[in-house]
């Protein structure tokens, strides 16, 4: 059964990744009622096909591994290999890539309140940028367009570069290296 459940969820996930995200989150968050809480449930639907391939990949290269061909030799059963093996393992890649994948839905978010297709009773960079340039005439009023978008980008930054350190200190490889 884990071999087809599998095979399933990447297939699934190949379909999704097709899609272009961008014109696909406009029209879901049109269809649904545009407030935080879809674009939320949007966002994680959309957004889990890479995390996933990531997680997936560990995971199958972990089940080659002699330590686990130990434990299973022991006699370990397959929630003991998983729960005592598998998870600890893989937990580092897991808060690298939720790190590094916050830009992503923070730049989406924005791109759809500048584009006008977010919850209208929620303000956000996003939004703050819409208003400006629907009412800025020339570039003589550039502080209501650069800090806003100065701000999606720092802290876009940010949480990139809290995945870079949390990867140098989670990842035993890149730790050996010093």
């Amino acid at each position: 059964m884990g071999k087809a459940v599998d095979e399933i969820l990447m297939r699934f996930s190949d379909m999704l990744m097709v899609l272009p995200g961008l014109p696909l989150l406009i029209v879901l968050s049109q269809i649904l009622s545009p407030s935080v809480e879809t674009l939320i449930l949007i966002l994680g639907l959309l957004g889990w096909m890479g995390f996933a391939r990531t997680v997936r990949s560990q995971v199958l290269s972990l089940r080659e591994r002699p330590f686990i061909e130990a434990a299973k030799a022991v006699g370990a059963g397959k929630g003991h290999i998983i729960f005592r093996h598998v998870l600890p393992n893989v937990m580092g890649l897991v808060y690298v890539s939720l790190a590094t994948s916050v830009p992503g839905a923070i730049v989406a978010e924005a791109s759809l309140s500048f584009l006008g297709f977010a919850d209208p009773t929620k303000m956000s960079w996003g939004k703050m940028m819409f208003y400006a340039q629907r009412s800025i005439r020339d570039l003589r009023n550039w502080w209501w367009i650069v800090p806003p978008g100065l701000c999606i980008a720092l802290l876009a930054l940010a949480f990139i570069l809290l995945g870079f350190a949390l990867d140098e200190v989670l990842n035993p490889k890149l730790r050996l290296r010093r």
